[in-house]
C-alpha cells in the first residue's frame, strides 16, 4: 500500500457526521456494485447516505453495493436512497462513486460532463484505459489523490493505518499453528523472550504496525532508508524502539531472529531488492511476511501476488502473506474511513453548486481529478502513455 506521513493528525474510522443543510441545487449520486474480484468495500455508508438525501441529495444504490461490508438494501433505502436493479440506472447521475477502479464496461456507461470517483491504482493502469476514459470527457477523480485541507492524502492515510493495524494482527494468526506456523504467540509472556516483529518502511502504515506489535509486546525493529522519518516515527510512536537504515547485513542479522516481517515500504528503483531471496532463507523456519506493497513496488525478492482464495505460499520455508488489498479483510471499518472522508465532501459540492464550481476553490479535490472532459491533467500518466496533459488549474479558473 502508497504510504503518507502527517504531522499531529489521526484519521479514526468513526461514523461521526455533522448537521446537513438543505443543498442550493439538486445533485445526484449514483453507488454501483464493485465488480473487481475480491472488493469488499463500498464509498458511502447508509448514515452517510441519510445525511445527504437531508442535504436534498438523490442517491442512488445498486442493489447488493454494501452487502460485503454487511450493509443491507433496507438500511439504505430506509437511510432514504433509491435501490436500483441495473448498474446503467446508477450511471445516470451526476456523480458516479466506488471503490475499485471503473472497469472498461463501467467506461461505456458514463456520460460527458460526468463526474466518476474511484480508486484509479495508476500503476497498473493501461494507455487503452485512459484514452477510453478520455473519449467519454468526463471529469476523474482518484480517490487516493484527494487532499485535506492539512495538505495530506486523508484516504491514503486511512486506509495506511488500517493496513498497518491489520498486518500485525495477521502475522499474528499466521504464526499459529493451525495456520501452518511454528505455534508462536506474538507477544510477551512472563519469563518467555517475546517475539521479534521486523518493520520496513517508516510511513503511516509502517507506524500503526509498529504501535500494534509494540502493544501485542513483541520485540520491534524498523528499517527505514530515511534517518529524519526514523526519528518521526519514533517521536510519533512516543516511546524508543530499534531503528536502523536500511544496511544489508543489519537487516540480514534482524530478519534470522524475526517471527514476523511487515512490508511497509515500496521500492520502484533500486538497483536490488531490499530483502533478497538469500535473506528471507536465512530466517527462521515458519516464520511470517505480511506484503503490504505487493501492487506498488515490493521490497521482497520472493513476493507474488495472493487471493482471498489463497491468501498465502511458502518459499524457503517462509509463509508470504501478499494480498494487494489487505484493508478488504475488514470492509466495515474501511468503508466508514471512505465515508467519513467523501462525505462533507459531496455536501460542499451541493452546497457550492456542482463539481465545476466546487474545484475552483477547494485544491484538495482538484489535486485528485487526472482527466477533465476529455483531456488529460496527470503529468505521470502523460509522461508514462505518451499522451499530452495539461494543468488542471488551467481549465478551472482556480482560485
Amino acid at each position: 500500500m502508497t504510504q503518507c506521513s502527517i504531522t499531529d493528525y489521526t484519521c479514526i474510522p468513526q461514523e461521526e457526521l455533522q448537521a446537513a443543510t438543505k443543498g442550493k441545487e439538486s445533485l445526484s449520486i449514483g453507488v454501483p456494485c464493485e465488480d473487481e474480484h475480491e472488493e469488499t468495500r463500498t464509498p458511502l455508508t447508509p448514515m452517510a447516505v441519510s445525511a445527504l438525501s437531508d442535504a436534498g441529495i438523490h442517491i442512488k444504490i445498486q442493489k447488493g453495493a454494501g452487502k460485503c461490508a454487511n450493509y443491507s438494501d433496507m438500511e439504505y433505502s430506509e437511510a432514504g436512497a433509491e435501490l436500483c436493479q441495473n448498474k446503467k440506472d446508477v450511471f445516470d447521475c451526476d456523480i458516479v462513486i466506488k471503490v475499485s477502479a471503473f472497469s472498461l464496461d463501467e467506461i461505456d456507461l458514463m456520460h460527458p460532463r460526468q463526474t466518476v470517483i474511484s480508486y484509479l491504482g495508476i500503476a497498473i493502469r493501461t494507455k487503452e484505459y485512459i484514452q477510453k476514459l478520455l473519449s467519454k470527457k468526463v471529469i476523474a477523480i482518484a480517490l487516493e489523490y484527494i487532499k485535506s485541507d492539512k495538505d495530506f492524502f486523508p484516504i491514503i492515510y486511512s486506509h495506511s493505518e488500517i493496513a498497518g493495524r491489520s498486518a500485525v494482527i495477521t502475522a499474528a494468526e499466521y504464526l499459529g499453528r493451525q495456520r501452518g506456523g511454528k505455534g508462536v504467540l506474538l507477544g510477551g509472556v512472563t519469563g518467555i523472550t517475546p517475539a521479534s516483529v521486523v518493520i520496513i518502511g517508516s510511513g503511516t502504515a509502517a507506524l500503526f504496525a509498529a504501535r500494534t506489535a509494540d502493544n501485542f509486546g513483541a520485540e520491534v525493529k524498523v528499517f527505514d532508508d530515511s534517518v529524519y522519518n526514523l526519528l518521526r516515527l519514533t517521536q510519533k510512536l512516543g516511546k524508543e524502539i530499534f531503528t536502523s537504515i536500511l544496511q544489508p547485513q543489519v537487516l540480514k542479522k534482524a530478519l534470522a531472529s524475526a517471527d514476523a516481517v511487515i512490508g511497509a515500504k515500496s521500492i520502484k528503483a533500486m538497483p536490488y531488492p531490499v530483502v533478497t531471496e538469500d535473506m528471507i532463507a536465512g530466517m527462521k523456519k515458519g516464520s511470517v511476511i505480511v506484503d503490504l506493497n505487493i501492487e506498488t513496488g515490493s521490497c521482497f525478492e520472493t513476493s507474488r501476488p495472493t487471493s482471498f482464495e489463497k491468501p498465502t505460499f511458502t518459499k524457503c520455508g517462509i509463509i508470504h502473506y501478499c494480498l494487494p488489498n489487505i484493508t478488504a479483510l475488514v470492509p466495515r471499518t474501511a468503508t466508514i474511513a471512505i465515508s467519513n472522508i467523501m462525505y462533507p465532501i459531496f455536501l460542499e459540492i451541493c452546497r457550492n453548486g456542482g463539481v465545476k464550481d466546487e474545484i475552483k476553490h477547494n485544491y484538495g479535490l482538484r489535486n485528485g481529478i487526472y482527466t477533465y472532459m476529455g483531456i488529460l491533467t496527470n503529468d505521470y500518466l502523460g509522461k508514462k502513455f505518451k499522451i499530452s496533459s495539461k494543468d488542471i488549474n488551467l481549465f478551472t479558473g482556480a482560485m
